[in-house]
């Protein structure tokens, strides 16, 4: 490129430059909130007007980047809240985050093992499930151990109760999508009580399967068909139960059932 045509490209450049300057912050801040969190991140270093515009109205929030992993949660057996493993440099400079939940209720505080007399609702303590930094507790807890908040999930409607059949709780939270979680409460096979002898002929997932699904945006179970796509896994005599294992990925949920076959 000749010397004159790269001056008139860095001019032209610095010209487009001086005119998003001048446009309100308003209306950048406006157009700016439309982008992706990653992508808004990069926008502040363009240049100040965009800078001043995103911060000046709130318009990149830090809990939807992009997360890291910070720690692991473990819970022995005989301990009644879990241990969190992190390595020292993941720390530093940040807000210390414990497996110690004795922040939440408990009719025995002062406990810390299952095997001290008074030791009653240690069972309420063991995690059921977890996504992105929040844990669901087998009490109906779930709890953001970085912060110390914790939320009761209000109690399920009953379910289509049918014989042989329970309700697994199921966590999903994505903070690039929205500042609000979910529980999925997900049928699957009891393993104390066998299923009436006239339904082991049924197919298993059923072709609509009904769930109830809390938000914490609205604060209550909302009931849901989910529909059936493609055969089913078998019958119920060929499934048997298993405590069902789920991990959120790229915007769905995956849930390993008993009979191994997974449902999206």
């Amino acid at each position: 490129m000749a010397a004159d045509e790269l001056n008139t490209a860095t001019a032209d450049g610095m010209d487009h430059q001086d005119r998003l300057a001048r446009l309100p912050d308003d209306i950048i801040a406006n157009i700016l909130r439309r982008v992706p969190p990653c992508w808004l991140a990069a926008s502040r270093c363009v240049c100040r007007a965009w800078r001043d515009a995103v911060d000046g109205h709130g318009v990149l929030r830090a809990d939807l980047l992009p997360l890291s992993l910070a720690g692991l949660f473990l819970h022995f057996r005989q301990h009644k809240f879990p241990e969190y493993l992190a390595r020292p440099s993941s720390m530093a400079g940040a807000r210390a985050i414990t497996g110690d939940l004795s922040f939440l209720p408990s009719a025995s505080p002062h406990c810390g093992y299952i095997w001290q007399e008074d030791c009653t609702d240690w069972y309420y303590y063991d995690i059921d499930g977890h996504c992105n930094g929040l844990l669901l507790l087998t009490g109906d807890y779930v709890v953001n151990p970085a912060t110390r908040r914790w939320y009761k999930l209000p109690t399920c409607p009953p379910e289509h109760v049918r014989k042989g059949v329970v309700y697994d709780q199921h966590l999903v939270y994505d903070p690039m999508l929205s500042p609000y979680y979910e529980v999925f409460s997900i049928p699957t096979l009891d393993y104390l009580e066998k299923v009436d002898p006239s339904m082991e002929e049924c197919e298993w997932p059923p072709s609509v399967c009904k769930m109830h699904v809390f938000s914490s945006d609205s604060g209550c179970w909302e009931e849901k068909d989910f529909l059936r796509e493609g055969d089913a896994a078998g019958t119920i005599a060929e499934m048997y139960y298993s405590d069902l294992k789920s991990i959120y990925f790229r915007g769905a949920l995956y849930v390993h059932c008993g009979g191994n076959f997974l449902m999206r």
